[in-house]
């Protein structure tokens, strides 16, 4: 008892004990939930294929039906098209004196409807009758309407005759006894005038020797109400809602029966439609020995999963103890000072210090996010800081001169000290990086009035920036180092006047502003060598410095995507684009 009573205790108390039972719940229902599930879908596959199978067999049987149908009704049609618009039988409609003057029109005509019969065995007999002469000419006689012995087929036609139906089942008393036979008509026209109706009988009996249809299998020929032909002449005659299954079809489709398939084909442009009714195979045996054989594939699948599932829990028993030695020695850099073991098992233990150690480390990479953002910050007002030493230089020389040549007078020296003032005031109280492009365009303005009054009017400024552009946010001190390099290296030395256009656009959220000159251009090697400079992270010395200060800051705030873009040629001018993504909330 004892002993019992220690094992039971080691059990409860043995934290890895639960993982043999995990582990076999979980290989369970990744093996033998899959297998069952594909066992049961294999079993009504199975069943669903053999269905299949049966189908495809019914319909192939039903198109040949279809098939031989067709050729039969068409070869008929030819034949009595053929016949009908015969010259001596267009004589006939109209003329019957002068065929009983030239009997040998009437033997001609005898001939013609005596071939059809000689090379299909199942067409019984052919007649001509015509509604002008009311006689009727046949391969064997030539008589009035009133004596001919097949009359009731004709009155069965004229009964139908308003509704064109061209195919239905008469009776026959050729041999001597009422015999029902398929009756196909055609209705003789000259131009719009109906003069009479081309017959041809068929035979039932010949008729099933042109179809394969397998041994007690059965097939009918309707016309939507009434079965016209079948290989059951009992069935012959019958109405179509009286087939087994009939009513459960709509259209070309099959459909199961109790032992029996049935399917059915309309043909086009016609009321007819062939049904096939074909035994089914009995499937049940069959479904049976494969149900038998997945049962057991299961079971033998459960006991092995069973078994696998007790070794690879004790083979998981080694490497997670390793991983819980390693957690414990590293437990103050992992986790911190937590005490171990507050969850249920060492499982949910290992999978909570590895979220903690994540947790850590996305605070940390955090931290050192927002550091590198307030370094690249940094970055980006270092490299603004560049561009006023050089800017307020030139100013400040430029008043030097223009007080010189003043000799003490005060307009102009007035007109730029306010510019600049102007300038230098948004620079100081702005300590936004971001700001709306309006400001930016302010900030040029002021600084064209100044070289506007140092140049005296040497070029033409032409602003052709939209207003929607105006609430889009920007990069300070982008557009006024573009206008600067256009100045000085570009309309500067030009003998005429020159022309500076500043335009600007938004599309696919990206703004473009332009700043086009005619001045004196570059040549490939000063472009190529630019935009090397312009690309490199380090910003060197050169007379293009102001580009690739803007260009940097751009990419600094938005991306590699962004940035200034040059285009020029030697002797016609440059045209520079700032491209910039559109914000227009506030950053």
């Amino acid at each position: 008892m004892r002993v019992d009573r220690k094992i039971l205790s080691y059990l409860r108390n043995y934290k890895f004990n639960s993982l043999l039972f995990k582990n076999m719940a979980l290989l369970i229902a990744l093996i033998i939930v899959p297998l069952t599930g594909a066992a049961v879908i294999a079993y009504y596959a199975y069943g669903s294929m053999q269905e299949n199978d049966q189908r495809s067999y019914s319909e192939k049987i039903t198109m040949d039906a279809y098939n031989d149908f067709q050729r039969i009704l068409q070869d008929a049609q030819s034949e009595l098209v053929y016949i009908g618009f015969n010259s001596d039988v267009e004589l006939y409609m109209y003329d019957t004196e002068e065929l009983r003057q030239f009997n040998y029109r009437i033997r001609t005509i005898q001939d013609l409807i005596r071939m059809p019969l000689i090379s299909k065995d199942y067409i019984r007999s052919i007649y001509i009758y015509s509604y002008n002469n009311n006689r009727v000419i046949s391969a064997e006689s030539f008589s009035e309407f009133t004596s001919f012995p097949e009359r009731d087929c004709l009155d069965a036609w004229l009964k139908y005759k308003d509704g064109e139906s061209d195919l239905i089942l008469t009776e026959s008393s050729l041999n001597g006894f009422d015999e029902k036979q398929l009756s196909l008509f055609l209705p003789i026209r000259y131009g719009a005038m109906d003069s009479g109706v081309a017959v041809m009988n068929f035979d039932l009996e010949a008729l099933n020797r042109e179809f394969s249809i397998p041994e007690g299998d059965l097939i009918f020929l309707t016309n939507g109400e009434q079965i016209l032909y079948s290989n059951d002449e009992e069935w012959i005659g019958k109405e179509r809602s009286r087939i087994p299954g009939i009513s459960h079809i709509d259209g070309d489709k099959s459909y199961f029966g109790e032992g029996y398939v049935l399917t059915t084909r309309k043909m086009p442009d016609s009321s007819a439609e062939v049904i096939t009714s074909l035994a089914s195979r009995d499937t049940e045996g069959e479904l049976s020995t494969v149900k038998k054989m997945l049962l057991s594939l299961i079971l033998i699948m459960l006991a092995i999963t069973l078994l696998l599932s007790a070794w690879i829990s004790v083979r998981l028993f080694r490497p997670i103890e390793v991983i819980m030695g390693a957690i414990r020695e590293n437990k103050n850099v992992l986790i911190g000072e937590e005490e171990l073991f507050q969850e249920k098992d060492e499982l949910e233990y290992i999978l909570s210090s590895i979220q903690r150690t994540a947790n850590i480390k996305r605070d940390v990479d955090e931290e050192l996010s927002e550091r590198v953002r307030l370094l690249k910050k940094a970055q980006a007002v270092a490299l603004q800081s560049q561009i006023n030493p050089h800017f307020l230089n030139n100013t400040l020389d430029t008043i030097n001169w223009i007080a010189v040549g003043l000799l003490g007078g005060d307009n102009k020296i007035s007109e730029m000290t306010g510019a600049l003032s102007q300038i230098l005031r948004m620079t100081l109280e702005n300590t936004d990086s971001i700001i709306p492009l309006a400001q930016e365009i302010e900030h040029c303005r002021y600084y064209i009035d100044i070289q506007n009054i140092r140049y005296e009017d040497k070029y033409e400024v032409v602003w052709e920036i939209p207003g929607e552009l105006y609430e889009c946010k920007t990069v300070r001190v982008i557009l006024q180092p573009v206008l600067e390099n256009a100045i000085y290296h570009g309309v500067k030395y030009l003998s005429g006047k020159g022309k500076i256009n500043i335009g600007g656009k938004i599309s696919e959220g990206i703004v473009e502003l332009t700043v086009e000159d005619n001045g004196l251009g570059m040549s490939g090697e000063e472009i190529r060598k630019l935009r090397e400079s312009m690309d490199s992270e380090m910003i060197k010395e050169s007379r293009h410095i102001g580009l690739a200060n803007v260009n940097q800051r751009i990419r600094l705030y938005f991306g590699q995507e962004y940035g200034v873009f040059l285009e020029s040629r030697e002797g016609f001018g440059t045209k520079v684009t700032i491209r910039f993504p559109e914000i227009r909330e506030k950053v």
